[in-house]
């Protein structure tokens, strides 16, 4: 029995030797290095921070690159192959740990160092050498991290820096990501699952290693690490999960991966509903339905007289302008943790899902990769990250218009944008567009923005902010409605409005408003997906990865702009002619030259701001004043 095993092990090391002289000299005829890397060569002998020991834990093989000490370095070629000849006191070793490890296991861990996210062997390089002939994936290690020196100059540095203050908290070990913002990505992933409670026997490293493991075998272009967060947004942590149900979900995740892959690029914005073509055209690119399954998804909340409301009326216009060409329905009390299940459930086997709140937007993403031949619409501006369609509005056209109403209507030449300071990204189209409408009505007029006292979520909090902006001198001010203000003036399902000041700061004349149509905007979705030229959406995605969004406007009557009774027939006239040259795309707000707070010139003269530009807007017109 030992003879054979030696046998056996003989011949593994005449492959292994083999395989090790062909990597050779495949890397030397490309003028690559074929030995082993080596750290002291590596780092060049420069003086680490510090030498941290770490726990003693399983660490996949595929991150095991090299030995610590460049004499040891040609014993092997690049990946890890003997290259002695096999009568050496060298083979003899590797033979003799081979026959080991072929009878009960090579079990005892090797010796590492651990740098930028690699590791180099100190003491067990056969064994590895080895394990990898056998295509093992892990290996037991006791583990020495090398800390290197802060070098600003050099990125992975600085995102090492970043791992090492995740891994003070962080669950997984030695996860390597592309940027720190992936790792506070990660890290905010964890604290909300921590929140929603962990078992207690979780092996976070197995869990991590069995993921690495489903990944190799998939092939996605998506580095590892990165790859796993987006695992973790969409599915959550993989307990009591096999690794066929984990490589089945990666292959899910492929067109997710895809995009987060390639370099950020421009999205598809289709800026109005795409025209039946011609009878030709359409056999060959869209295809025409009977009927559909219509599932509209909203957020917990809803009441008649709320934004959740306005989508649901919305749905029932639809429902009575298409008639028996539309089945639809709708699940509510959706929120983040049970709109999968709720989903899955009640909008499978659906032609096209609507969700309504942009914050259900991951688990939408997971529900669109499952089910493709549903037509997953989210609401919310397109987002390049996410690999899921949206549905949105240029808001900033009848914003314009609300501005020069209030610029029509101030005597004080002073007026003011009431909106909360909120701390994550503000896109400022709608801000900048309304201050344009003020100016282009009262060119020296004084718009402030006021957020003081403001707060998110908390329409009430404006009465706050109409006050402060009374006692600056404004008269005029644009501003979420206050619950029970004006209410018998302003037009149902109006949720902010131009409005006359008194002294008191409170609101005193209804003037305008912007408003959404969602009635003619859900028909008109779910009739051009049943006349196919929705199908677009899908003709964009399968080109190069990408994203696409619907940003329609007045001119596709889903923005309506409202004028109360405060303005004399001149001015409702103007009015109204900017609304119809807007809606038919002849004036853009956006016409330069436009300059920011800063003094940047944002539009050059004569120029249009371009449609994702106003989209990504998050700067302010130099004349706007804001008030903190």
């Amino acid at each position: 029995m030992e003879a054979n095993l030696n046998q056996q092990a003989r011949a593994n090391y005449d492959r292994a030797s083999r395989l090790g002289q062909r990597d050779l000299s495949a890397r030397t005829a490309r003028g690559q290095r074929g030995y082993l890397a080596a750290l002291d060569d590596i780092t060049g002998g420069a003086r680490p921070v510090a030498y941290m020991k770490q726990p003693q834990r399983e660490i996949s093989l595929s991150r095991v690159v090299g030995t610590y000490t460049a004499s040891r370095a040609h014993s092997f070629a690049d990946n890890f192959m003997p290259l002695h000849p096999p009568l050496s006191e060298f083979a003899s070793k590797w033979i003799n740990l081979c026959a080991i490890h072929m009878s009960e296991g090579l079990r005892d861990p090797v010796q590492v160092y651990e740098y930028l996210w690699r590791y180099y062997v100190v003491e067990g390089n056969k064994r590895v050498s080895i394990l990898k002939y056998f295509e093992a994936p892990t290996v037991q290690a006791e583990i020495t991290r090398v800390v290197p020196q802060l070098d600003e100059g050099d990125p992975d540095t600085a995102v090492y820096y970043a791992y090492l203050s995740y891994d003070k908290t962080g669950l997984f070990k030695n996860i390597q990501l592309s940027s720190a913002f992936k790792y506070e990505q990660l890290s905010r992933i964890e604290a909300g699952l921590m929140r929603e409670g962990l078992p207690a026997d979780v092996n976070f490293n197995a869990m991590y290693l069995q993921f690495e493991s489903a990944y190799g075998q998939a092939r996605r272009p998506l580095p590892l690490g990165d790859a796993f967060v987006e695992y973790l947004r969409v599915y959550g942590l993989p307990v009591g999960v096999v690794i066929s149900q984990v490589k089945e979900r990666i292959d899910l995740l492929a067109p997710q991966m895809e995009l987060l892959s390639q370099p950020e690029a421009e999205p598809e914005l289709v800026l109005s509903p795409v025209e039946k073509a011609a009878p030709g055209l359409i056999s060959r690119l869209f295809s025409q339905r009977k009927s559909a399954r219509v599932v509209f998804a909203y957020a917990a909340g809803r009441e008649e007289d709320n934004w959740l409301g306005a989508h649901e009326a919305g749905r029932q216009v639809m429902q009575e302008a298409l008639g028996e060409q539309v089945i639809s329905s709708f699940a509510d009390g959706l929120t983040p943790e049970n709109v999968y299940g709720r989903l899955h459930e009640e909008a499978a086997g659906a032609d096209l899902l609507l969700i309504t709140t942009s914050s259900l937007t991951l688990p939408a993403l997971r529900f669109a990769l499952e089910h493709p031949d549903c037509l997953t619409l989210v609401y919310s501006r397109v987002r390049q990250d996410h690999r899921v369609s949206t549905y949105y509005g240029r808001y900033y056209e009848p914003m314009f218009l609300c501005g020069a109403a209030a610029g029509m209507a101030t005597r004080t030449g002073c007026v003011a944008y009431i909106t909360p300071r909120i701390t994550y990204r503000r896109h400022t189209a709608d801000i900048n567009a309304f201050g344009l409408g003020v100016r282009s009505i009262r060119p020296e007029a004084k718009v402030l923005l006021v957020w003081r006292d403001v707060l998110p979520d908390e329409p009430e909090s404006s009465a706050k902010g109409l006050l402060t902006a009374a006692s600056l001198g404004a008269d005029v001010a644009y501003t979420p409605l206050v619950k029970g203000a004006m209410r018998a003036e302003v037009p149902e399902h109006v949720f902010s409005l131009v409005g006359r000041l008194n002294e008191r700061g409170e609101l005193a004349q209804y003037l305008a408003a912007p408003q959404w149509d969602w009635g003619q905007y859900y028909t008109e979705i779910a009739r051009s997906y049943l006349n196919g030229s929705l199908d677009i959406l899908r003709i964009i995605d399968q080109g190069d990865p990408s994203v696409a969004g619907l940003w329609w406007g007045i001119g596709a009557g889903v923005l309506r702009f409202l004028l109360g009774k405060g303005l004399d027939t001149q001015g409702e006239n103007l009015l109204k002619y900017l609304r119809d040259a807007i809606g038919r795309g002849h004036y853009n707000p956006f016409h330069g030259p436009i300059k920011d707070l800063d003094g940047i010139l944002r539009v050059w003269e004569n120029n249009d701001l371009k449609p994702y530009d106003i989209l990504e807007m998050e700067w302010l017109c130099d004349f706007i004043q804001v008030i903190d």
